[in-house]
């Protein structure tokens, strides 16, 4: 049973599915290996012993825990609102941490229940705090559903450049996640999802494109040989 002579275009159109389709799974391959990387790498900082944060910065401080020292400032102390721990709404409370050198550490306290029609409010501890914490970029990426009130406590997200209006001093540009046992507020922190697993379903999808391509390009071009 021979195959029938396709067209040209048939053939070349075949093709390009074909290398694309392998192209896009091996793109996907390669980032889901990359998360996996930065997984491992996730889980070795977790091993590392517990280090005095000297105001290191960047990809060999990103997600690493440290021991930081300073005073709150309750007058940059803001809610992010819409957080949703185990099921239920509420807000994260972040406040300004003051370092030694007077620059302004903002810090993820942790998670709080909204009560309909009460203001969030969180104490702030007076004098000086010896926190543990893990350190993350200061990424920005949001949809903004409604504008924010602009003299409230109260935000949908996190605008750094609107948080450095908000507070005197000089903000380092790093949030800082309190790390330790609950208090007033909910300090379970999930562990980040870097969607290896993701990735690497995407590249077996268009890897199997890619396989039934070849395989109708066969089917439909195959004859029977006359009986």
């Amino acid at each position: 049973m021979p195959l029938r002579r396709p067209r040209l275009l048939i053939i070349i159109a075949t093709l390009l599915f074909v290398v694309l389709t392998l192209r896009l799974g091996c793109w996907q391959l390669g980032r889901g290996q990359h998360k996996q990387a930065l997984a491992e790498r996730q889980q070795a900082m977790d091993q590392l012993a517990l280090l005095p944060w000297r105001g290191e910065l960047g990809e060999s401080a990103w997600q690493r825990r440290y021991q930081v020292e300073g005073v709150w400032l309750a007058s940059g102390q803001i809610f992010l609102d819409n957080r949703i721990h185990k099921g239920r709404a509420g807000f994260h409370a972040l406040a300004p941490l003051q370092l030694a050198d007077g620059r302004l550490l903002l810090v993820n306290r942790g998670w709080l229940p909204k009560v309909p029609g009460v203001q969030p409010q969180v104490p702030l501890p007076a004098g000086p705090v010896v926190l543990q914490i893990r350190l993350q970029p200061p990424q920005q990426q949001y949809v903004e559903l409604a504008a924010d009130q602009a003299g409230g406590v109260v935000w949908q997200n996190l605008d750094w450049a609107r948080y450095r209006k908000l507070v005197p001093a000089s903000v380092v540009p790093a949030l800082a996640q309190q790390l330790g046992e609950s208090d007033a507020l909910a300090r379970d922190w999930p562990a980040v999802d870097f969607g290896v697993e993701k990735h690497y379903a995407y590249a077996g999808q268009w890897f199997l494109f890619a396989a039934l391509a070849v395989v109708l390009f066969f089917i439909l071009h195959w004859k029977r040989r006359n009986t």
